[in-house]
C-alpha cells in the first residue's frame, strides 16, 4: 500500500548558501481550494479514530458527518427492548396514556405470530425494501449480469430506472412539494403570501394533472419566488426551500407518464432487438412489471402497519415526553438504517410467541474476498454475511454472525452469561439442524455475550470509502 504523504526530491542540488538559493515565488498562481470540500489526511490522533480505524477523511466531508452521526445514532433494538420488555416502563408510560393505550394493545395482538406469520413479516420487508423488486426486475438482472460491457443496455437500463423511480413515488413528491410551498409561504413577507397563496391552490397533486401542476409551478410559482429572492436578497430559509423545491419538480418532470412510457418503450425495443427476444416474450416482460407494479401498491401487512402507526403517534402526538423521547428514538433509528451510505438491507421483528415476547433486528450483506475478484463475471460466487441480534423476555441477549456462500455456511453465536454453561451443547444442536437442512457447516462456534455490538463492527465493507475521494457537495 502507497503511503498517504509523497516525497519529492528535486534534481538540482542546492547549496546551503542562503545567496545562491533561489528566489521563492509566493504569489498563488489560482485561487486557494476550500479544504472543507476535498479529502485531506488528517493528524494521526487516536482518540479520534474510531476502532475499526474508520475514514481518515476532513471531519467537515459528507462521509465524515454520516460516520460521526453513526457512532451516536439511537439503536433499534434498545427501544424497542423498553417497549416489549420493561413491564416498569410500559406501565409508567404506556399503559396510561389515553392515546397510546388502545394502540398498544393492537401491536401487541398483531404481532403474536407463529412460524408462518413470522417468515410472511419478515418476507414482506425484504420486498418492499426496494421499489425494484419482482419477476420484471429479476430479468433485467439477468440480461444485465450476462451481458456486464454492454454500455447502451445500461444507459437505456439507467434512464429507465431513474423515471420508475419517480413514476412510483409521484405521491411522495407532491406531498414534499406541498410542504415546501407551505414553509416557503410562511417565511415571505405577509403582502406576499395571499399572491402565492393563489397559485399553490391552483395545483391538484394528483396523477392526471402531474403535467398541468408542473406547467403551473414553472412557469407561476417558481418565477415569484425567483423574483423575490433576487429583489429581497433572502439567501435564508426561504433559497433552502426553493432548492428542495426545484429538486423535487425535476422529479415530477421524470414522473409524467409521457417519460414513463417513452424510457420503458426505450428499453424494452432494445432488449427486443440486441437480445433475440421475440414479441410474446417482450410482451409478457410487459406484463410482469405491470403485475409487479401492482402487487407492490397492494401489499399490506398488518403487523408491520400497527408497529409503524404507534411509533408515528407517539412519536407526534402523545403528551408524555418520555414516550415522545422513546418513539422520536425508535423512527431517527429506522430512518437512519435506510441511509446511502449503508449498504446493507435491514429487517426486524417484534414478536409475541407464544406469550414470550422478542424483539430481533437483521443486517444483511454482501462479502468479499480476494479469490472472488481473481475470478470472471461468469464463476463469480456471491456471498453473504449476516448479522443478527434477538433480545428474549427472561433470556436476555443474543448475537449472531453468519457468513454463506453457496451452501458453505460459518456460523458464529453469542448468549447470555445465565447460558454460557451450555455453550457445548447449543453447538452441537446447531451443528446438526444445519446438516439436516443440506447446509454444509464450515465452522460453529458458541461463545459469551460480552459486549453488545452494533452493526458497523461486524460489517467491514462500511469502510470501502477509504478507498475513495470524498468531497462535500
Amino acid at each position: 500500500m502507497l503511503n498517504n504523504n509523497i516525497s519529492i526530491n528535486p534534481n538540482n542540488n542546492l547549496s546551503s548558501n542562503v545567496v545562491n538559493k533561489p528566489k521563492v515565488n509566493t504569489e498563488i498562481p489560482f485561487s486557494p481550494v476550500d479544504p472543507k470540500r476535498v479529502t485531506q489526511t488528517p493528524r494521526e490522533e487516536a482518540q479520534s479514530q474510531v476502532k475499526q480505524d474508520l475514514f481518515h477523511y476532513h471531519p467537515d466531508s459528507v462521509f465524515q458527518r454520516f460516520i460521526k452521526s453513526l457512532q451516536n445514532s439511537p439503536i433499534l433494538s434498545e427501544a424497542a427492548k423498553k417497549l416489549l420488555l420493561n413491564k416498569q416502563f410500559i406501565n409508567s408510560n404506556i399503559v396510561r396514556d389515553p392515546l397510546l393505550k388502545g394502540i398498544f394493545e393492537t401491536f401487541l395482538n398483531s404481532i403474536e405470530m407463529d412460524d408462518r406469520e413470522m417468515l410472511n413479516f419478515l418476507k414482506f420487508q425484504q420486498e418492499s425494501y426496494t421499489k425494484f423488486q419482482g419477476d420484471f426486475f429479476q430479468e433485467l438482472r439477468n440480461i444485465l449480469v450476462n451481458n456486464p460491457n454492454n454500455k447502451d443496455f445500461k444507459i437505456l437500463l439507467r434512464n429507465f430506472l431513474r423515471t420508475y423511480d419517480c413514476y412510483v413515488s409521484l405521491e411522495e413528491t407532491n406531498k414534499s412539494i406541498s410542504s415546501a410551498l407551505k414553509n416557503i409561504e410562511r417565511n415571505i413577507p405577509e403582502i406576499l403570501r395571499n399572491p402565492l397563496r393563489e397559485m399553490t391552490e391552483k395545483l391538484v397533486f394528483i396523477r392526471q394533472s402531474a403535467e398541468t401542476d408542473l406547467d403551473i409551478l414553472k412557469n407561476e410559482i417558481l418565477p415569484f419566488i425567483g423574483r423575490y429572492i433576487s429583489k429581497m436578497n433572502d439567501f435564508g430559509v426561504v433559497r433552502d426551500y426553493v432548492s428542495l423545491l426545484v429538486h423535487n419538480l425535476i422529479r415530477l418532470e421524470y414522473a409524467l407518464e409521457s417519460n414513463f412510457s417513452y424510457d420503458l418503450e426505450n428499453l424494452l425495443e432494445y432488449i427486443k432487438y440486441n437480445f433475440n427476444m421475440e414479441d410474446k416474450e417482450v410482451e409478457s416482460l410487459k406484463m410482469s412489471l405491470i403485475n409487479t407494479f401492482e402487487k407492490a401498491s397492494t401489499a399490506k401487512n398488518t403487523s408491520m402497519e400497527s408497529f409503524l402507526t404507534l411509533i408515528k403517534k407517539g412519536a407526534l402526538d402523545s403528551e408524555n415526553p418520555v414516550t415522545k423521547a422513546l418513539m422520536g428514538e425508535m423512527t431517527d433509528s429506522l430512518l437512519f438504517s435506510q441511509n446511502i451510505n449503508i449498504p446493507l438491507m435491514h429487517m426486524f421483528l417484534p414478536l409475541n410467541y407464544k406469550g414470550m415476547f422478542m424483539f430481533s433486528e437483521i443486517w444483511i450483506g454482501k462479502e468479499e474476498n480476494e479469490g472472488n475478484k481473481k475470478k470472471s463475471p461468469m464463476d463469480y460466487e456471491p456471498a453473504y454475511k449476516v448479522f443478527i441480534t434477538f433480545d428474549i423476555q427472561n433470556l436476555g441477549y443474543f448475537e449472531s454472525v453468519l457468513k454463506l456462500r453457496g451452501t458453505k455456511l460459518s456460523l458464529n453465536v453469542s448468549v447470555p452469561t445465565t447460558l454460557s454453561s451450555y455453550r457445548e451443547k447449543i453447538k452441537k444442536d446447531l451443528a446438526e439442524i444445519l446438516i439436516k437442512n443440506g447446509i454444509i457447516v464450515e465452522d460453529v462456534s458458541v461463545e459469551e455475550c460480552i459486549k453488545v455490538r452494533k452493526f458497523n463492527e461486524v460489517f467491514s465493507n462500511l469502510a470501502e470509502r477509504k478507498k475513495i475521494v470524498d468531497v462535500t457537495i
